[in-house]
């Protein structure tokens, strides 16, 4: 635990400069494409609108969920998935590409995944707003409910930088870690609940061990959360179990990912 409170305080005292830093980072990712940040927006519309077309208007038919049009109900999970599977992918592979710039200047080599974090906020931001547009137009009115957006928020940003933590530095020493994890993703957004309605799946309801697997994934817990909190559905405080389980599973990989991370770091670039 104390390893966890030490890597945490190097966030805390380079905050700042994490920001800058991304900022830049943000700004030389597409300095050279024509459209520019435009693309932060594009891509992820892109595959919303695939979505939207292939399960909301061919396999559902235009059904509703949880009283709302499909692209309503999608858009709270889907750029919540969107922006957690980008800053995993792109914090694993951050030590690699940073380390040996960071191990020239007096800055904690911890702090290279909170800053592809902070990058990808500003992209969430985007889609966010993006998407609270169109589901303003599909019908969703803003209540009392969406306060629960700042629990769920802060419930995917402690986990992302714990995996994130873990994922980077298992990805320094083993280099085909990013490759497994790049495909383990693939899986996990199928089994996150980010295009199905799994609750109202009677298929689903016929396994409820399945269904009990499911809901112990953190990807899941979140993607519900931002569903129940902008369509109303439901309270944090009522999956008093599920709250628990995520928040001891994030806990055991912030302290397991903050241990290795003080163990290899002084022979990351060795390994890089």
């Amino acid at each position: 635990m104390k390893e966890a409170w030490l890597v945490l305080l190097d966030q805390f005292k380079n905050f700042r400069v994490i920001n800058r830093l991304a900022k830049y980072d943000e700004k030389s990712t597409f300095q050279a494409h024509f459209l520019g940040a435009i693309w932060q927006i594009l891509d992820p519309a892109i595959n919303i609108a695939i979505y939207w077309f292939v399960f909301g208007i061919v396999l559902y038919g235009g059904r509703l969920m949880d009283g709302y049009s499909y692209i309503a109900w999608l858009l709270p999970g889907f750029i919540a998935w969107q922006f957690m599977r980008s800053e995993i992918l792109g914090a694993s592979r951050s030590m690699v590409q940073r380390v040996a710039m960071v191990s020239k200047m007096q800055f904690p080599v911890s702090t290279i995944p909170t800053m592809t974090l902070f990058n990808q906020l500003i992209n969430y931001w985007w889609m966010l707003g993006l998407s609270l547009a169109v589901m303003l137009y599909y019908g969703v009115r803003p209540s009392v409910s969406w306060i629960q957006f700042i629990y769920f928020f802060i419930c995917m940003i402690a986990f992302l930088y714990a995996l994130g933590l873990l994922t980077s530095t298992i990805t320094v020493v083993v280099r085909d870690f990013h490759t497994l994890l790049n495909s383990a993703m693939q899986l996990m957004f199928w089994i996150s609940g980010t295009i199905f309605n799994f609750q109202a799946n009677t298929v689903m309801s016929a396994h409820p061990m399945v269904m009990r697997i499911i809901e112990i994934n953190p990807f899941y817990y979140v993607i519900n959360g931002m569903r129940e909190a902008f369509l109303g559905t439901g309270w944090f405080y009522h999956d008093i179990k599920g709250m628990v389980i995520f928040w001891s599973i994030t806990l055991l990989i912030g302290i397991f990912g903050s241990h290795i991370h003080l163990k290899f770091r002084s022979r990351f670039v060795d390994y890089i």
